[in-house]
């Protein structure tokens, strides 16, 4: 099993060496090589077996007749609960009982802005007469990291 390059296996071939890499992306070389790093090294044997189609192919693919295909009564019934599932959510879509990710992220960052304004509005002078439990609670580390990262104290 002595390993050659690709380069190498190209010359005995008789081709390039990016035919062979376009050969080898249709997988008609699985088996036939190993990684290592950015080379790749061939089995001689095995890749010039397999590039004169001596040997069988390593398919995933799925042909025609195995591919399983449900009656007509159960693809209906799939598709009916389907689209009753996706009137559900338009139906609770306008109740307003679901809304967008992207607006309440965005009403949830306009709150969290006029918090941090607003508490950016005490002067400091304000500090000594707040209890000093509730200093440490205005500090920017108590706040989730997703919003911390948009308060610039």
């Amino acid at each position: 099993m002595p390993l050659i390059t690709q380069a190498k296996f190209a010359e005995i071939v008789g081709v390039s060496s990016p035919r062979i890499s376009q050969v080898k992306s249709t997988g008609r070389l699985d088996g036939t090589y190993v990684q290592k790093g950015k080379n790749v090294l061939y089995d001689e044997e095995k890749a010039l077996a397999a590039w004169h189609g001596e040997t069988e192919q390593l398919s995933t693919r799925i042909s025609g007749s195995q591919i399983e295909i449900p009656s007509f009564n159960e693809s209906r019934a799939k598709s009916e609960h389907f689209r009753a599932e996706l009137a559900r959510l338009d139906l609770e879509l306008k109740e307003e009982r679901l809304c967008e990710v992207s607006s309440v992220e965005r009403e949830a960052f306009s709150l969290a802005r006029s918090v941090r304004d607003a508490l950016n509005s005490i002067p400091d002078r304000v500090a000594n007469q707040l209890p000093p439990k509730l200093i440490p609670l205005l500090s920017i580390k108590h706040c989730p990291k997703n919003c911390a990262k948009h308060w610039s104290v």
